[in-house]
């Protein structure tokens, strides 16, 4: 998925107003391209792209608990 792709459901599927979706996928990125992956195919772990997307949408619909 490309990065305005993910901006792009921030702002229209989640609501956000531009500033938190920028400061969202800043967080995302960092999440996700921090931890590079030494071996295989891509250059980081599909899992915390998951994870990252997931926290996100949790946190915008208040299920966190969930």
């Amino acid at each position: 998925m490309l990065p305005s792709s993910l901006v792009a459901l921030m702002l229209g599927q989640l609501r956000m107003p531009v500033e938190d979706a920028i400061a969202c996928y800043g967080a995302l990125a960092k999440t996700v391209f921090g931890d590079v992956k030494r071996f295989g195919d891509g250059k980081f772990k599909a899992s915390n792209l998951e994870n990252a997307i997931k926290d996100i949408v949790k946190k915008r619909t208040g299920q966190e608990d969930e």
